[in-house]
């Protein structure tokens, strides 16, 4: 809740009210919703795949673990599963690709949006590899969003946190 009001009320304001554009247009774009939805939602499976195979990789391991435990403890039921991922989803999109990505560009907002997540650490080589393929895709929905709009980057998102959290969770099962 926290993520859809705050980041994404706060984005909406920052789209509507410093940048004087319009959140609704921005959101739906040129590209009609209902191609926006489900090319969103095929990208999004398959980051989420690549990512998920990044992941599973025995270099991973401890890496998976911790944030195994981590997600299985905060969201041990589907529907919260579903809520976070949605609300990241959409939360996450409007402030990151709807008003920072204005300002920022692209890959500065890619960058910062996956360092924030706390994938970029030069310590540990297997996440900042991690971290690196998550900072493309991310230049990816950036650009999804600005050619067609916002609510394909929202799909995108909000499935492959759907994917990663739930595989997560069962790994740490």
């Amino acid at each position: 809740l926290l993520t859809l009001v705050v980041m994404g009320g706060g984005g909406w304001l920052l789209i509507a009210f410093v940048q004087d554009r319009d959140p609704v247009a921005l959101v739906l774009g040129p590209m009609q919703w209902s191609a926006q939805l489900p090319i969103g939602i095929v990208a999004g499976l398959a980051i989420a795949a690549v990512a998920w195979w990044i992941i599973a990789q025995p270099a991973m391991a401890e890496v998976r673990a911790r944030y195994a435990a981590l997600v299985s403890e905060l969201m041990p039921g589907r529907w919260l599963q579903v809520a976070v991922s949605l609300s990241a989803g959409i939360g996450e999109e409007l402030l990151f690709r709807g008003a920072l990505q204005h300002w920022l560009g692209i890959p500065l907002t890619a960058i910062v949006f996956v360092a924030l997540h706390g994938y970029l650490d030069p310590r540990d080589k297997s996440l900042l590899r991690y971290g690196l393929f998550l900072t493309v895709a991310m230049c990816g929905i950036g650009w999804t969003a600005e050619q067609f709009g916002l609510l394909m980057a929202m799909a995108s998102h909000a499935v492959i946190d759907m994917v990663l959290i739930s595989k997560l969770v069962a790994t740490d099962r």
